[in-house]
């Protein structure tokens, strides 16, 4: 029956190439209308199924079905809510039409591979938009949607091996390489973080005398002040993993205790372990001794994405992700303006060079070696 059905999707492609490509690329409109309920809601820990209607993230009233049609209820709504007249951010209407494009994309450039294998691929890029807006809005990766696209990698490799790796030929083979691909890609991105943090993650800086220090509300950040340096929150906790430890230090929530306190993104940690939430507080203030900061040199979030670039492309599908994605993302801080310092997620530059890789990978390394023989 699978082999009739693929045999079926061929003759439609030779035949009329166009009509696969339109149907899953209407198909991905409805998809990406669903991932923007995925992208607003799982980041606040919502439910993507409760309530099942869509409804305003402003007034929060549910919005009729007439006026939830992808992307053409935001260009007649001109991208205002109906109900309170509020705008609607353009990546409502980004995400419809770019899902639509890239599953019709997919159908075209992958119209001889079996159709679960073409499904799979829509899958696998669907999840991979979601982690992509998620990052680059929140700076944060779910492992639940990563983990789903690289199952969906495994998958595909049954039915098409040969995009986790070009010398393999049977089902088998393409699992193997399939899953030594994620797993490489996740404990190399790892293990880099690991060295980064090691080699670039951590500054000490000890004083002569006691000096005083602060932390309070600057604008939209938190600004921290030691003596005449001062420290926005922003830039010490670009990754949630980092930390920074005030030496023999005093603190104004509980004057009579003295010691290492630690500060994460959120609370405070007394030497003796008591927490202290930092929302809870205006103002914080004392006196150290010392200075102790330890940052993550790559986000954790990244290596997740690894493994669910692995499953599908392989470990070369990944190293090229990961060089593409360089410059992508040089490219965006460029074009963007972004200063230094200023935290900038890399999961949406490394998704953006899978992409490319999936399309144009192969063609752009035979161009690459062929080149270096002359």
């Amino acid at each position: 029956m699978l082999e009739i059905l693929n045999e079926l999707t061929l003759s439609i492609s030779e035949e009329t190439p166009w009509l696969l490509p339109l149907c899953f690329a209407m198909f991905g409109a409805c998809v990406g209308s669903f991932l923007n309920v995925v992208i607003y809601r799982l980041p606040l820990g919502l439910s993507v199924n409760e309530p099942r209607r869509s409804f305003c993230p402003e007034c929060k009233q549910a919005i009729p079905w007439y006026l939830n049609i992808p992307v053409i209820s935001w260009l007649m709504l001109r991208g205002k809510s109906a109900c309170c007249k509020k705008p609607i951010s353009p990546r409502y209407c980004l995400v419809e039409l770019g899902t639509a494009v890239l599953f019709g994309a997919l159908a075209w450039r992958f119209y001889a591979e079996p159709l679960p294998a073409q499904i799979l691929l829509c899958v696998w890029a669907a999840i991979m938009i979601a982690v992509f807006f998620i990052d680059r809005e929140h700076m944060v990766v779910l492992p639940v949607l990563t983990n789903s696209a690289a199952a969906a990698g495994v998958l595909t490799a049954l039915f098409a091996p040969w995009l986790a790796d070009a010398i393999s030929i049977t089902a088998g083979e393409g699992l193997m390489w399939s899953l030594c691909g994620g797993i490489c890609a996740f404990l190399l991105l790892k293990l880099v973080a690991l060295l980064g943090r090691l080699l670039f993650g951590g500054k000490t800086q000890e004083f002569e005398s006691a000096r005083q220090w602060s932390l309070a509300q600057a604008g939209d950040d938190l600004e921290l002040r030691i003596g005449e340096d001062t420290y926005l929150w922003s830039e010490l906790f670009m990754e949630a993993a980092n930390s920074v430890c005030l030496k023999n230090a005093t603190i104004s929530a509980a004057e009579e205790k003295q010691g290492d306190i630690t500060f994460s993104a959120a609370t405070v940690t007394l030497e003796d372990g008591f927490v202290l939430e930092l929302e809870d507080y205006e103002k914080l203030s004392g006196t150290c001794n010392g200075l102790t900061t330890r940052r993550e040199a790559m986000g954790s979030g990244d290596a997740h994405i690894a493994l669910a670039i692995g499953t599908l492309c392989g470990w070369q599908g990944v190293l090229f992700a990961l060089v593409a994605g360089s410059f992508v993302g040089i490219a965006q801080a460029i074009i963007t303006k972004i200063k230094r310092g200023e935290p900038m997620p890399f999961g949406p530059a490394f998704i953006t060079g899978a992409f490319i890789y999936l399309f144009l990978g192969q063609q752009l390394i035979t161009y690459y070696l062929s080149s270096l023989e002359y």
